[in-house]
């Protein structure tokens, strides 16, 4: 017999509605999942009121004949992977990180290797149920009478209300993904050949690492039945290490979808202590949830300031494909990531989303930075991430709101869809119990 938790679902949807009855002050939701979020300098809310959802982290219900899953919201993309990669599916996209929660890469903005055919993990949204910050709870969907609000869900980051629930479409699943690797030594051929592997029917995943203009690293995903030999993304393998070289691979669908997971991409040390961690640490240790835990432990238990001639750089900037080689090669010139890569891959959107306006079904090229740049002795601060963000918004890109922006709010309103925000806002916030998009996107604590 399928499982079926809606009614349980319900009952705590109703509990929770009771609670809030009326409510009157600005929420803050508590949660079991770790955040994503990579301020820079930290944010702090105004928050008076708790709010706890660590129950609503379940999959409800899988209807294997349309290819749906009725999903709570705060429920972490391993566990929407373990409870449909048996009946043979995954989400459409899912991000690479185990602990990213459905509804955090909803009103996010969720990308993956196969956004360049499905876009975000927001255009795999069909139905989405939201807590308003007084309290109420609406159903959105995008022809129901809340159509504003689902589609602005995406980019709002919690200011319009918390996902409760997501009805989301899945894709059909083979047990391996193969990834064939290529070496490039110039940003035009690597353009080019991501180009026309988007193009090809038969790629499922695409993905560039960049350590330099002249060491330069296409692979390409397909799935597939069968696996002649099988490599493992846990033990001594340093994933990104190990596709930095050409050659073909073979990964099970579970450790692709997750395969920078165990390594949090590529913060962990690659030194003799943590080659003894990698061998004989339980799995359960290595994941990037644990290593946002131990590292937060660390800072409040001996904390340190960063080192000056290292600047972080956790961004993911999005320019059309027209602008593809311009943006890595000003990112190259630019930034000096001591050996470690930038990651670019070509994505798209799907449907129009009012706060992250991006034109649907256009071509663009996604560059994600994911560890830290030297710093010149007189760099201002954040000096990279501004240089960055001002190729981007030239260029007419826009970037994910995830980390640091440093933007004036009137040229945030508008890249972002602010006077149409307003509007909704004052729809479905009129009290103002949440920030606004501006104030959590950018202003400091």
């Amino acid at each position: 017999m399928a499982v079926d938790r809606r009614g349980y679902h319900q009952s705590l949807v109703d509990e929770l509605a009771k609670s809030l009855a009326g409510n009157t002050k600005p929420i803050r939701i508590k949660k079991r999942s770790v955040s994503n979020l990579f301020r820079y300098d930290g944010r702090q809310s105004a928050a008076t009121r708790l709010i706890d959802l660590g129950d609503f982290n379940q999959p409800l219900f899988l209807d294997t004949k349309q290819g749906t899953l009725e999903v709570q919201g705060l429920t972490t993309f391993e566990a929407i992977v373990d409870f449909v990669l048996p009946h043979g599916f995954t989400p459409v996209v899912t991000p690479e990180l185990k602990h990213i929660t459905i509804g955090g890469a909803t009103v996010g903005i969720g990308i993956e290797t196969n956004s360049f055919k499905y876009g975000f993990v927001h255009d795999s949204l069909l139905e989405a149920q939201v807590l308003l910050p007084d309290g109420r709870v609406v159903v959105a969907n995008e022809s129901n009478e809340h159509a504003d609000l689902f589609a602005a869900l995406a980019n709002s980051y919690g200011t319009l209300g918390y996902i409760l629930k997501a009805k989301i479409k899945l894709l059909p699943a083979k047990p391996y993904v193969q990834i064939t690797t290529a070496a490039f030594t110039n940003t035009k051929d690597l353009v080019e050949a991501m180009g026309a592997a988007a193009k090809d029917p038969n790629t499922d995943y695409i993905e560039s690492l960049l350590y330099s203009p002249s060491k330069l690293f296409l692979s390409v995903g397909t799935k597939c039945d069968t696996a002649p030999k099988l490599t493992s993304i846990y033990g001594q393998t340093v994933f990104y290490r190990r596709i930095s070289q050409p050659g073909t691979l073979w990964l099970t669908t579970k450790d692709y979808l997750f395969r920078y997971d165990p390594e949090w991409f590529w913060a962990i040390p690659e030194t003799p202590a943590y080659r003894v961690f990698r061998a004989l640490s339980p799995r359960r240790f290595r994941n990037s949830a644990f290593y946002t835990r131990y590292l937060a432990w660390q800072a409040a238990r001996n904390p340190q300031p960063e080192p000056e001639h290292l600047e972080k750089l956790i961004q993911d900037w999005e320019v059309p494909w027209q602008h593809s080689q311009a943006l890595l090669d000003f990112a190259l010139k630019n930034l000096r990531l001591d050996e470690k890569p930038l990651l670019a891959a070509p994505t798209k959107t799907l449907h129009k989303n009012t706060l992250y306006p991006m034109p649907p079904n256009q071509l663009y090229m996604n560059l994600g930075s994911y560890s830290f740049v030297e710093r010149k002795p007189n760099d201002p601060p954040y000096h990279y991430t501004k240089i960055m963000d001002d190729f981007c918004f030239s260029h007419d890109g826009i970037k994910m709101l995830y980390s640091s922006s440093f933007l004036d709010e009137n040229t945030f309103n508008t890249i972002y869809g602010g006077s149409q925000y307003k509007k909704i806002k004052a729809k479905y916030d009129p009290h103002n119990l949440a920030p606004t998009l501006y104030q959590k996107a950018v202003q400091a604590k």
